[in-house]
């Protein structure tokens, strides 16, 4: 059991591992990269994954609806345990509803229950979009964004691969592997970009980060099993939505608390050690899933 869990984390923290030695000792750019990821990669890997013939939306519906709940509910406590301890709940909220479903959640899934699982971690990534640039731009800006995340190259992906899909169309191989080949670059080249990504955070205000460490998979994985008791799941999806429970907070956060100004070093902290400590946090996660622990 512990070789398997190695083998299926390793893979991850070696990828983030080389972004983040690279990115410390050369500093690359990485606007450009991230762009192409959010506008190119991950919408070729959403599309093609829905447009297969053995993709139904309708079968995520309990999964997504489970996954919005989750971060809504991990919100609203992170609300309360903010208001407790004297955290700014604008900078802690998000941090606690908005974790890397894409960047570290994707090849979890995939490495650890195979690539039935990736097409739910998609829809994942796709109702963590949702909320992230909706609800959690407001809750960094103080204002509504409206409709704009249905702009968004994922969200665009997203409907017309449902529409495709709906239709019954099947697009010709010499569009349909084109597709294939740039959907595989995604994976690998978040995790490098998160590793990079990671350099640019700091330890400055350490107390919220040690705090999230341990207050995001604890919250996340008792919510998830909870979830997983009252909506009616495969046990496949039970175990995704306990692995996405346990997932530290997103680096997307400390983007957006630095662009709106949201106490960014308290946030990069959160994000820092959060995704620190997801070296100890997501074998545990593992060891539960996959000892046959899930509901």
């Amino acid at each position: 059991m512990f070789q398997q869990i190695f083998t299926i984390v390793m893979p991850l923290f070696i990828i983030a591992a080389i972004g983040y030695f690279y990115g410390s000792r050369v500093r690359p750019e990485m606007r450009i990269t991230n762009q192409l990821v959010m506008d190119v990669f991950m919408p070729a890997l959403i599309f093609y994954v829905m447009i297969q013939d053995d993709f139904l939306p309708v079968q995520y519906i309990n999964l997504m609806s489970a996954g919005v709940l989750l971060m809504l509910g991990s919100g609203v406590i992170a609300f309360f345990f903010a208001k407790l301890v004297g955290f700014s709940w604008r900078a802690f909220v998000p941090s606690t509803m908005f974790s890397n479903w894409a960047n570290l959640g994707l090849p979890l899934y995939v490495f650890a229950l195979g690539e039935q699982a990736l097409g739910a971690g998609i829809m994942l990534v796709v109702a963590g979009n949702l909320l992230c640039f909706t609800i959690g731009t407001y809750i960094y800006s103080g204002t509504m964004s409206g409709f704009a995340v249905l702009r968004t190259p994922i969200i665009i992906a997203v409907l017309l691969g449902g529409a495709l899909n709906a239709l019954g169309v099947n697009l010709p191989n010499v569009i349909d592997l084109p597709l294939e080949m740039l959907g595989q670059v995604a994976i690998p080249l978040m995790l490098f970009s998160l590793g990079v990504r990671l350099t640019r955070v700091t330890w400055h205000d350490f107390k919220p980060g040690l705090v999230m460490a341990a207050f995001c998979p604890v919250v996340g994985v008792a919510l998830a099993l909870l979830l997983c008791e009252l909506v009616p799941m495969s046990l496949l999806h039970q175990k995704i939505l306990i692995l996405f429970g346990v997932l530290p907070p997103a680096v997307v956060n400390f983007m957006l608390a630095e662009q709106y100004d949201r106490e960014p070093e308290a946030v990069a902290s959160m994000v820092l050690i959060g995704n620190i400590a997801s070296i100890v946090s997501l074998p545990l996660g593992l060891l539960f899933v996959l000892s046959g622990n899930a509901v």
